[in-house]
């Protein structure tokens, strides 16, 4: 039997539980917990759903339906469940960037700045950068993983079912929500979202301003997206009409051809009453196709979540600029 005593700082000390987190980290993870929990568990959730869908995709395509003909069940594949279930996850990588930067970075600073929490953490010994450095990097740490583990499940689904659904990467948007695209973009929206909140210092309206970003980004990015790449190019007689896209590939735009080289809207002579007639007076001699090849569409997507990736770094680093900068 031990006749040592313990203080009872000892006491209280003895019956803490070990914590993971200290610090700043602690406080940010007490502060955040609900939210950064929430987008895991329903990240986890999602990447679970998409995994068990594509299983029953593969076996779906693997056979079909008894009594169907081999290849037909392939036809009638847009209108399956399967289909709608897919279009299901297509809807939640759609999401996923707004989430990020209305839901999780919008509050992260700005709730401080609201409450005034910011004045009482800096008056003990905490700087505004470690202070900023560890909230956004619990931030980006669970956006990193939510959205990695996301595409990884969505583009093994994608990578199913896309010869089978309308196949166009580029129409359809299936270009942001597979490979790199989705964790570059809710990397993107997460700064957008948190330089938004320093700025004007209140949770709703820097919500309501990451939304407008979103909804404005949407109207821009269809301009832009593929600007930096150049499409493939098929060409027929005027006679054999128009070119198919191959297989796996994403329609970019469509011409006539005159006898000198020159291009004509795809339209010219449609409604004309002889339209050959004013084929003939145009010298138009052939169709031309503009498209994307599936082996173009991973550069493409690099290429762009580079891009993206670079524009966020720059966000953050205006964002520590401006708040190390203003009076809390």
């Amino acid at each position: 039997m031990s006749g040592a005593v313990r203080t009872p700082k000892e006491s209280e000390a003895g019956k803490q539980p070990p914590r993971l987190l200290r610090g700043m980290a602690w406080l940010a993870w007490r502060q955040h917990r609900t939210a950064l929990v929430a987008c895991l568990v329903l990240a986890a959730s999602a990447c679970v759903y998409m995994l068990w869908e594509r299983a029953a995709v593969v076996d779906y395509l693997a056979g079909g339906p008894a009594g169907v003909a081999d290849g037909e069940f392939k036809m009638a594949f847009p209108g399956t469940a399967y289909a709608s279930a897919f279009e299901n996850g297509s809807g939640v990588m759609a999401m996923l960037p707004v989430i990020a930067g209305a839901f999780l970075g919008a509050p992260l600073i700005a709730g401080d700045l609201e409450r005034g929490t910011l004045k009482l953490v800096t008056t003990q010994s905490m700087t505004r950068r470690r202070w900023l450095g560890t909230k956004a990097g619990m931030a980006v740490l669970v956006t990193l993983v939510c959205s990695a583990g996301l595409s990884a499940a969505f583009t093994s689904w994608w990578s199913v079912v896309h010869d089978v659904t309308s196949g166009d990467w580029i129409e359809n948007g299936d270009f942001d929500k597979t490979g790199p695209m989705p964790v570059a973009w809710a990397l993107l929206y997460l700064a957008v979202g948190v330089a938004l909140g320093v700025v004007v210092r209140r949770v709703l309206p820097a919500m309501v301003l990451t939304f407008g970003f979103g909804f404005a980004m949407s109207i821009v990015w269809d301009r832009i997206r593929l600007l930096p790449f150049t499409p493939r190019v098929i060409t027929n007689p005027v006679e054999q009409g128009q070119p198919t896209v191959p297989a796996g590939g994403a329609r970019f735009d469509n011409w006539t051809v005159d006898a000198q080289g020159g291009l004509h809207g795809f339209g010219a002579c449609f409604n004309e009453r002889t339209p050959a007639e004013c084929r003939a007076n145009k010298s138009i001699v052939a169709q031309r196709l503009e498209y994307f090849a599936h082996d173009q569409m991973s550069v493409m997507q690099w290429t762009w979540a580079g891009i993206l990736l670079a524009a966020a770094l720059a966000i953050a680093g205006l964002t520590v600029w401006w708040i190390r900068r203003r009076p809390l």
